[in-house]
Parts: structure tokens; C-alpha cells; sequence
């Protein structure tokens, strides 16, 4: 179903009125660009600062073993939408035999109940527009993570047989700096204050690796 037909669908349930659908149909440029261009998944740069952080996973062994889990779980995800989406094209196929059979009685009742099951058949069809959608963006992650992952390998020290043999070494770093920040810090609001801090340092990591120079965080006014 394409942006076109989903407005044309919109128009003729009367949900808005003919006023406030003439202004959604003036968007319809920007709603064709924001379905094609927008991810639904997380961008390979959230995977790296927000994901990735140091303070989480302080090694690259750790960052690693992080990256086959989360494209693990992408892959399984994608596995189970396929079952669905398997799922939904054989409802549709039951719908359209219902529909046709209620259509051959020239009761009310009948055509009433065929329009229903039409109304279904076009919800399931915009329903598989999304999830091809959807199975594209897992992949585009799976591709994302199995590329950061050919990118640590060379810095492994553990290797890539034993998912376990670096936590010795990695949790100990990163206990060290949980309770480095805790005796700065108090623990009010540890957690919280340690995400936004370790945000705030995988963020400035990235700048400085991809820009060569640490990120201008200051404007002229002060404020971050």
C-alpha cells in the first residue's frame, strides 16, 4: 500500500474532515520521504555510543561479544516476522475466499459482512507494507552489528571461541569505574547519573574518532 492509497483510504472513512484532510494530503511529499527514509531501528551510531559505551563494555572483547548478542537477537526477531508475515498473507488468501463466498448471497447481511472482511484485507496488506519495512531495518542491523564486529576482531585478547573468557578482565573495568563514579558522584541517583555520564563519553569518543578533535560541547552562551 503506498502513501497515495493510504490517503485515498483515510479520505473515504470520513475519519477527518474534508478541512483537515486537504492539510494532510498538502504533507504528501513529506509523508512518502518520511515512510522511505525513516528507520524504524536503531542507526549504526546509537549502536556504538549508546549500546556500546565504555563504561558498559570497556574492552573490545566485551564490545564484541555485545555485538554477536544484539545481532543474535535481529536475526531471531527476523526469523519470528517472517512466521508472521507468512502468517498474515494466509489470512488474507482466507479472507478473499470468505469474501467471495458471502458475495455469491444477495442478502444485506452478506454484502455487509464481505465489505467488513475487505476492510481487513486492505488493514492485513498495509500490515505486510510495514513489516517488509521492519525485516529491512533488522537487516540493515544485523549488517550494521556484524560490521562493528569484523572491525574488533583484530583487537580481541581472549579470542572468539569462549563469549566468557574476557569478563574477568572487562567487569573488573567496569566495576572500577561504577565505583570511581559512585564515590564521586554519592549514590542518589547512581544509575541514572552513570548512563547520562557514559552516554556523554562514548558520544565525545565517537566525535573525536570520526572528526579527529575533541567536540566543541560549550555555546557562546555557556550552556550546554
Amino acid at each position: 500500500m503506498s502513501v497515495e492509497k493510504s490517503l485515498q483510504t483515510v479520505k473515504e472513512t470520513s475519519v477527518l474532515t474534508s478541512e483537515e484532510y486537504n492539510k494532510l494530503a498538502e504533507l504528501r511529499q513529506d509523508l512518502e520521504l518520511g515512510f522511505s527514509k525513516c528507520q524504524m531501528g536503531r542507526p549504526k551510531y546509537l549502536m556504538e555510543v549508546s549500546v556500546l559505551k565504555d563504561m558498559k563494555f570497556p574492552t573490545p572483547d566485551a564490545k564484541y561479544w555485545q555485538c554477536v548478542l544484539e545481532r543474535d537477537i535481529q536475526f531471531q526477531n527476523l526469523v519470528m516476522l517472517s512466521y508472521d508475515f507468512q502468517e498474515k498473507q494466509a489470512d488474507i488468501e482466507i479472507k478473499e475466499v470468505e469474501k467471495a463466498q458471502l458475495l455469491k448471497n444477495a442478502t444485506k447481511l452478506a454484502r455487509a459482512k464481505a465489505k467488513k472482511l475487505e476492510i481487513q484485507i486492505q488493514r492485513d496488506k498495509a500490515t505486510l507494507l510495514f513489516m517488509e519495512k521492519q525485516a529491512s531495518e533488522m537487516l540493515r542491523e544485523i549488517i550494521d552489528w556484524s560490521e562493528l564486529t569484523r572491525q574488533l576482531k583484530p583487537q580481541l585478547k581472549y579470542g572468539e571461541d569462549n563469549s566468557e573468557a574476557h569478563m574477568p578482565e572487562s567487569f573488573l573495568i567496569r566495576f572500577a569505574y561504577q565505583k570511581k563514579m559512585l564515590d564521586e558522584i554519592g549514590a542518589a541517583d547512581m544509575n541514572g547519573a552513570m548512563n547520562i555520564i557514559a552516554l556523554g563519553q562514548s558520544a565525545a569518543k565517537y566525535w573525536k574518532q570520526k572528526n579527529g578533535e575533541e567536540p566543541e560541547l560549550e555555546s557562546k552562551d555557556g550552556m550546554l
